[in-house]
């Protein structure tokens, strides 16, 4: 027959045998589930080192940035000073340079009267007489007004192209520099014939003081000679005639200065003796304010 074995001390939990597999398992699980947990914990740390350490980095680095940038400036504004020292430097020397280049462009246009007195007086023909040299100066040329430039057409609030685009300004040609006006001379005198007049034309036109293209003969009369005659010794036994005297010819010839530099005409300028300008001239050109130029002949 069958029999029944009843345990009761299994209802009794103070009696109640310990499972000793699932005490056990529960221990691995438990030490399974601890493992993310610490590497979570050490990422975290490791993160936040990172993150410290990365701050403290760049917390230096902005530091020795702005003692840098601060040394930066401190040269830039040095730097500043030297620049505005030399550009005011270069200005004053600049207008220095053009105070003595004025100065030199003065004594390059002086020619002295002396000179072409006594280039005028060689040149003389023999039976040529000068009664009387005019002179009138040139009138000031007149000031041109620049056209003011034209104003940039702002742009379309549409903002297209063709709204905001201009014709373009055609190119204002360039005129060319006006010829220098010199002063103007009428000389006036008597001669013995025609020829001697014109041959006077032609030695004033050859001489490096006056320019050759503006002299001409204006005009020239053949009149009677006025000139009175008076005998020292009159013979007792009668009247002595008188000479008939040539008729003469009166003239007027107009020249103009020539525009030609000094610095051109130094052997001319020494030859007519007038050293004191060509010492200048030649202490300028040694000090660089006048150019050395070729010199200008003429027979």
């Amino acid at each position: 027959m069958y029999s029944l074995d009843i345990n009761f001390l299994n209802d009794r939990p103070d009696y109640k045998p310990v499972d000793v597999n699932r005490e056990r398992k529960s221990k691995s699980t438990t030490s399974t589930d601890q493992t993310p947990i610490i590497v979570g914990a050490v990422v975290a740390l490791a993160l936040n080192g990172a993150v410290g350490g990365a701050y403290w980095w760049l917390t230096q680095e902005n530091s020795r940035t702005g003692e840098r940038k601060a040394v930066a400036e401190q040269e830039a504004a040095k730097l500043e000073a030297q620049v505005a020292e030399i550009t005011k430097i270069k200005t004053e020397t600049q207008k220095i340079e053009g105070e003595y280049k004025a100065l030199g462009t003065v004594f390059d246009q002086i020619k002295p009267w002396s000179a072409m007195w006594r280039d005028l007086g060689d040149r003389i023909p023999p039976g040529v007489k000068i009664s009387k040299i005019d002179q009138t100066e040139p009138s000031p040329a007149p000031v041109v007004a620049t056209p003011a430039a034209a104003k940039t057409p702002s742009p379309s609030p549409s903002g297209s192209p063709a709204a905001s685009a201009s014709p373009a300004t055609p190119a204002t040609p360039v005129a060319p520099p006006a010829p220098i006006k010199t002063a103007t001379l009428v000389i006036t005198g008597v001669a013995s014939s025609f020829e001697q007049v014109n041959d006077f034309v032609l030695l004033i036109q050859r001489s490096p003081f006056f320019k050759d293209a503006d002299t001409k003969l204006l005009g020239a009369t053949l009149k009677n000679n006025t000139t009175q005659i008076a005998l020292q010794n009159k013979s007792a036994g009668g009247a002595n005639e008188l000479p008939k005297l040539r008729p003469i010819v009166e003239y007027k010839i107009e020249t103009a200065l020539s525009d030609t530099p000094a610095s051109q005409l130094l052997p001319e300028l020494r030859s007519k003796q007038a050293d004191g300008l060509a010492i200048r001239i030649e202490t300028l050109q040694e000090k660089g304010v006048i150019a050395q130029q070729p010199e200008v002949k003429k027979p």
